[in-house]
């Protein structure tokens, strides 16, 4: 049986997250493997089943697990596809008549947490830029997306005004970085009250979420996006056959 540090400051449920994410960042664990059982995670670290469910949660909101319902919990499948930039968002929603358009929410600095130090590579508490956008189309809400780009990448990045610059085109003119391949991670789950509000959903409501990581020619990350969907219109309505990308182990 391992045994978690009980004495140690950090929280159980945080050492046996990291102790998760160590081994699927080593292929212990592989995307569509079913964990073990909670019964078994409490014999295996002689934890509370509050704890182990604590900690799956916290994994399932990164979008790094998830549930269904009668079979377990599984490793989220990923997904590395050709670069398709969320700018084309704009080109779908143009394509079917109607007019794109972005409100941002929140653009700033912000540091880096473990997660996402993790997923664009760079050193905890390392500067990274937040751009928080509601992405419309002919005057209708039908996402929110929040981009996290490396600052020491693209300085000056946040002078830019994201309601009327692209900002892949920023990226791309500005500063010479072109994503050429992305990581995908899709998840249905029901919205919180903050989505509810901000998409314009009745409660209860269900949302479709897509994390997706971006990157460079030579292999450095440049963005790590999570992109929250009605699910009733948004996602279906401008990607289309994309939705179905979405895996059940």
């Amino acid at each position: 049986m391992r045994k978690l540090k009980k004495d140690s400051p950090i929280p159980l449920y945080i050492q046996l997250k990291e102790h998760i994410l160590a081994r699927m960042e080593r292929g212990g664990l592989k995307p569509g493997q079913r964990l073990p059982s909670e019964r078994e995670l409490c014999d295996q670290f002689g934890v509370s089943r509050i704890t182990i469910r604590q900690a799956l949660g916290e994994l399932m909101r990164d979008g790094l697990l998830q549930s269904v319902r009668g079979k377990g919990t599984f490793v989220a499948r990923k997904r590395e596809d050709e670069f398709h930039p969320l700018a084309s968002f704009s080109q779908q929603v143009r394509a079917q008549g109607q007019s794109p358009s972005s409100l941002v929410l929140n653009q700033s600095v912000t540091r880096a947490s473990e997660r996402l130090a993790r997923q664009l590579q760079v050193s905890i508490n390392s500067r990274v830029a937040l751009i928080e956008r509601l992405r419309l189309a002919g005057g209708e809400v039908r996402a929110l997306q929040t981009a996290y780009i490396p600052l020491k990448l693209c300085p000056g990045l946040l002078k830019h005004d994201f309601e009327k610059e692209s900002l892949y085109q920023v990226l791309q003119m500005v500063h010479g970085l072109t994503p050429v391949r992305a990581d995908h991670w899709f998840e249905a789950r029901l919205a919180d009250p903050n989505e509810e509000r901000l998409l314009h959903l009745p409660h209860p409501s269900a949302v479709l979420v897509m994390r997706q990581t971006s990157y460079l020619q030579d292999g450095r990350p440049i963005e790590y996006t999570r992109s929250i969907y009605r699910a009733n219109e948004g996602f279906h309505s401008v990607y289309g056959s994309r939705a179905s990308d979405v895996d059940e182990p």
